[in-house]
C-alpha cells in the first residue's frame, strides 16, 4: 500500500513509475528515516569534504589559466547524489572519491551538514540550485528519488530533452539563472548547478575610499586597474611560509557567520606552484594559525564580479569519474533507461562590494603606534594588488563554500 501511495504521489509531481518498474530497482537505498546519530561528526566530515574539494580545485585551476571561481561544497553534494543510487562497484569508487564512510547513517549527517552551510538570510544572499534534468521518457526510481530530495542534495526536473530542444533550452536558462551554457544535449540527462554570493561584510570598507589602482602579476609588472575598497580595521591574519603568502580572514554577516580568507604571494614562486602545494591540512593549519592584530592593519582589496562556467564533466574526467557518461549500468538502479548525463555544468558568481553591516569607526592615532602582535614579515597591511586566491568558509564546520583565484583585473593594459 506504502508503495502504491508513494508511486501515485510521485506522479503527481511530474516523476513517472509504475509498481512493476519499482520492484526492479535495487533495495539497498537505505531508509533515513532510521538513522540516529548521537555524535558530533563535524571534523571527519570537513575533512572528508576537503579530501574531495583539493583536487579538483587543482583541476579547475589547471584548465582555467587560474582565474576562476567554484562552488566545491556544491560539486561534493551532488556527485555524494549520484553515489547514492549508483550500481555497487561504481558507488564504492565514489565513496572513496568523497572519502564518505559506509555507514548510511554517518553519510546522512554529512549530507545534513553540507546542505544547510549556504543558506540565504537578509545579510547574506547564497543562492545554491542543484539539478538533475531528465528526459520525459525516464522514469526515476522513487526510492532514491526519495533519498535525494528529502536529504536536499538534488532537485529532479524533467524536460522533453529527446524530442524538444527549444522547450528545453528554456527550462535549462531558467534553471541556471543566466544564458544557455555550453552543453551537450545528446543524453538523456543533464547535471546543472549555481552558486551565487553577494553578502555585506560584518564590517563595511570606506564608502569614500575606492579608487582605481594598478594591479601587478607575480613580477610587479602592471597588467591593469582595479577599483580598490579599503579600510582601517583589526583582523586575523598569518603567514604560510609553505605558499610564500600573507593570509587575512575577514568575517561576514551578523556574528561573522561566514569568513572569506584572502591569500597574497608575497615570494619569488610560481602561482601554479602555490596551487600544487595547497592541502587540506594545510588549509587547516592556516585557519588554526590565523592571529588577531592588536592595532588596526590597512586591508585594500579589488571590488568585483567575477562568474565562471565550469565544464565539471571534464573535471570529474580528471578525478577517475569516467563510466557515469558512458556505461548504463552505472545509474540503472537510478532511473529506467538508465541516466545517461551528457553534461554537468556549473555556473558560478561571486559579488565583491564595500557594503557592511557595521561602520569601520576611526581609532585613534595612538592605536597605530603600538606593536601589530602578528609575525613581522606581515607588516601592517594587507594589499590585494597583485594575483590572489581567496575561499568563503562557513564559520560553524570551516566547510569551503566557494574557492576562486583572481589573476586578470577587470581592466587590462595592452602591451605595446
Amino acid at each position: 500500500m506504502k508503495k502504491i501511495i508513494l508511486a501515485l504521489l510521485l506522479t503527481w509531481c511530474g516523476v513517472q513509475i509504475s509498481t512493476q518498474q519499482y520492484r526492479q530497482f535495487s533495495p539497498s537505498i537505505y531508509d533515513s528515516r532510521l538513522c540516529y546519530i548521537n555524535q558530533d561528526l563535524t571534523a571527519a566530515f570537513r575533512s572528508s569534504t576537503y579530501q574531495f574539494i583539493l583536487p579538483l580545485y587543482k583541476s579547475v585551476g589547471a584548465r582555467s589559466n587560474l582565474n576562476f571561481v567554484l562552488s566545491p561544497n556544491s560539486v561534493w553534494i551532488i556527485v555524494a547524489a549520484i553515489a547514492e543510487g549508483a550500481d555497487p562497484v561504481t558507488q564504492q569508487k565514489l565513496f572513496q572519491l568523497l572519502s564518505v564512510p559506509k555507514d548510511p547513517c554517518v553519510r546522512q549527517v554529512y549530507y545534513q551538514l553540507a546542505t544547510t552551510r549556504a543558506l540565504p538570510s537578509n545579510d547574506v544572499n547564497i543562492k545554491n540550485t542543484r539539478v538533475w534534468l531528465f528526459d520525459d521518457g525516464t522514469t526515476i526510481n522513487p526510492t532514491w528519488h526519495d533519498l535525494v530530495v528529502s536529504n536536499s542534495l538534488l532537485e529532479v526536473v524533467r524536460a522533453p530533452i529527446r524530442h524538444n530542444p527549444i522547450a528545453t533550452a528554456n527550462e535549462i536558462k531558467r534553471i541556471m539563472s543566466a544564458s544557455l551554457p555550453r552543453l551537450n544535449l545528446s543524453g538523456n540527462s543533464v547535471i546543472l548547478d549555481t552558486m551565487d554570493y553577494n553578502g555585506l561584510w560584518s564590517t563595511a570598507f570606506a564608502d569614500a575610499v575606492i579608487e582605481r589602482a594598478p594591479f601587478y602579476n607575480l613580477q610587479r609588472e602592471t597588467i591593469g586597474a582595479v577599483d580598490i575598497m579599503r579600510v582601517q580595521r583589526r583582523a586575523r591574519m598569518t603567514y604560510s611560509e609553505k605558499l610564500q603568502a600573507k593570509i587575512i580572514e575577514l568575517p561576514v554577516g551578523a556574528d561573522g557567520r561566514y569568513r572569506i580568507l584572502f591569500g597574497t604571494i608575497i615570494g619569488n614562486i610560481d602561482l601554479a606552484s602555490v596551487v600544487g602545494k595547497v592541502t587540506g591540512d594545510l588549509v587547516l593549519e592556516i585557519i588554526g594559525s590565523l592571529q588577531p592584530s592588536l592595532v588596526p592593519i590597512d586591508v585594500a582589496i579589488p571590488r568585483m564580479v567575477i562568474s565562471s562556467e565550469i565544464d565539471m564533466r571534464v573535471v570529474l574526467e580528471d578525478l577517475a569519474v569516467k563510466e557515469l557518461w558512458t556505461d548504463p549500468a552505472v545509474t540503472r538502479y537510478i532511473s529506467n533507461p538508465p541516466a545517461l548525463p551528457s553534461s554537468f555544468v556549473q555556473r558560478t558568481t561571486l559579488v565583491l562590494n564595500n557594503t557592511g553591516l557595521e561602520y569601520a569607526y576611526p581609532e585613534p592615532q595612538s592605536a597605530y603606534s603600538t606593536r601589530t602582535g602578528l609575525d613581522p614579515i606581515l607588516g601592517r597591511e594587507f594589499i590585494a594588488d597583485r594575483p590572489f586566491l581567496f575561499g568563503l568558509f562557513d564559520a560553524e564546520t570551516w566547510a569551503c563554500l566557494m574557492s576562486a583565484i583572481y589573476t586578470k583585473p577587470t581592466y587590462t593594459f595592452v602591451k605595446k
